[in-house]
């Protein structure tokens, strides 16, 4: 009976650990699929079409991060807390309504302020149905977000599968639009496929969750119940209200950056500022494909044994780093030596950005991979100290070039990569502090 019981557990084990090798190939394949993505558009689109597909794609992840109030990173975080797990979907599925529903009140918002943000971020006013294809986007993004985060927050790797593949097909029907040449294309192409993509997991999440999702909307749906339980809620918030802050002020930040690049280099400029980004942007398939089973494990990791969580966090995020100058070093050598031959992007990039946009995007993702730790261990986390001081050194930074006449795409980037560092560093700090005093 007993060899019975082992040989099933084994089992149940190996499909667990099968499932989660599949997220990690399918983030990987997501991450391909963006590059290549950029790639063709660099060997077939004009800078000026490249930077207002780049712009399309910040205002949706603008959208998000704004929106979302970080709620999904708040449930990898809190869900593990609940024991019960009729309580956890219970959350679950409360977080959601106010997701979704601050989603769509955010969008009619925006439809009033269209002539105005389009001239913002486009420096052009945009017809409604190209405006109303970025807000499909960025409610997209927000909505399979949360719904990812979700499922990994109880370990249903399965669906969060399903959903990965589903963040995936805009991209690759989007290739249609890049061989025809027409961004126009593109952008109606990928923002149709990612509405049915949300379509589809809205139905399947209810067919699949039916009775479970109809025993919360009858019985604990209401005005009272609707911020309960409150200890987790109440974390929820504190942990959304700060970090939210940090998000907005990250996001202020690489909006200033792109607008400044913008106004001094128009929609070229950012074409060309996109690309090397795009370029050093590939380090964050890393973290993501670490960080998919490395933040829960950190969390856990930390409440038991503190020490030992701070110490992989620190090593892993050096490592993040170590790889992103690795990583720029290797292609310049190869460019160096292979100059006639490799005539395509990435090599295309300017040496300098490259090495900027790789070494920024390793700070960034050793930040994020010291996250889970601090999380884990304190609801006070003042995130928002962190990011207005890195972007206020970096705004100083890019201020000072500006007044003296001397604005170039590798001084932008640059101001990138000192807001990345600057990110890293105070986390580190930040992470120490936590430990020292946690073990008092």
């Amino acid at each position: 009976m007993m060899k019975q019981m082992n040989n099933e557990n084994g089992f149940i084990s190996k499909i667990y650990s099968n499932k989660r090798l599949i997220s990690r190939t399918l983030l990987i394949f997501e991450k391909l699929v963006s590059f290549l993505m950029t790639a063709f558009m660099a060997n077939r689109l004009s800078y000026s079409d490249i930077g207002f597909w780049s712009q399309v794609l910040f205002s949706g992840s603008l959208f998000t991060a704004i929106i979302s109030f970080n709620i999904p990173n708040g449930i990898i975080a809190i869900v593990p807390r609940i024991n019960r797990s009729e309580e956890k979907y219970e959350f679950i599925f409360k977080s959601a309504l106010f997701v979704i529903t601050s989603g769509l009140i955010f969008c009619l918002f925006l439809i009033l302020l269209k002539d105005f943000i389009s001239n913002l971020l486009f420096n052009n006013v945009l017809n409604l149905n190209i405006y109303g294809l970025i807000l499909i986007i960025g409610f997209a993004e927000l909505f399979l977000e949360f719904v990812l985060y979700s499922f990994r927050s109880v370990k249903n790797f399965s669906f969060s599968n399903i959903v990965l593949l589903l963040r995936i097909f805009p991209r690759l029907l989007a290739f249609a639009g890049i061989l025809m040449n027409n961004v126009t294309m593109i952008l109606y192409l990928y923002a149709g496929t990612y509405f049915i993509s949300c379509f589809s997991i809205l139905v399947a999440v209810f067919k699949f969750n039916r009775n479970k999702i109809l025993i919360i909307i009858k019985n604990k749906l209401n005005i009272k119940s609707l911020l309960t339980p409150k200890e987790h809620f109440r974390s929820l918030a504190s942990l959304s209200r700060k970090s939210v802050f940090a998000i907005i002020t990250a996001s202020l930040f690489s909006f200033l950056i792109r607008s400044i690049t913008l106004s001094n280099s128009g929609l070229d400029g950012v074409g060309e500022f996109s690309l090397a980004i795009s370029a050093g942007a590939t380090i964050l398939s890393l973290t993501t494909f670490i960080g998919f089973t490395f933040y829960p494990y950190v969390s856990n990791l930390a409440i038991i044994e503190k020490d030992m969580a701070f110490l992989k966090s620190k090593q892993l995020s050096l490592k993040i780093i170590y790889s992103s100058i690795l990583i720029s070093f290797i292609i310049i050598i190869f460019k160096i030596i292979f100059n006639d031959i490799l005539n395509f992007y990435p090599f295309t990039i300017d040496s300098i950005d490259l090495i900027l946009g790789f070494l920024a995007y390793g700070f960034l993702g050793a930040y994020q991979i010291t996250q889970p730790f601090a999380f884990a261990l304190t609801d006070n986390i003042n995130v928002i100290k962190i990011e207005i001081l890195s972007s206020l050194i970096a705004l100083t930074f890019i201020s000072f070039i500006i007044l003296s006449n001397k604005f170039s795409i590798h001084l932008a980037i640059l101001s990138f990569c000192l807001y990345a560092l600057c990110n890293y560093l105070q986390a580190t700090n930040r992470n120490f502090k936590i430990l020292k005093y946690s073990n008092f």
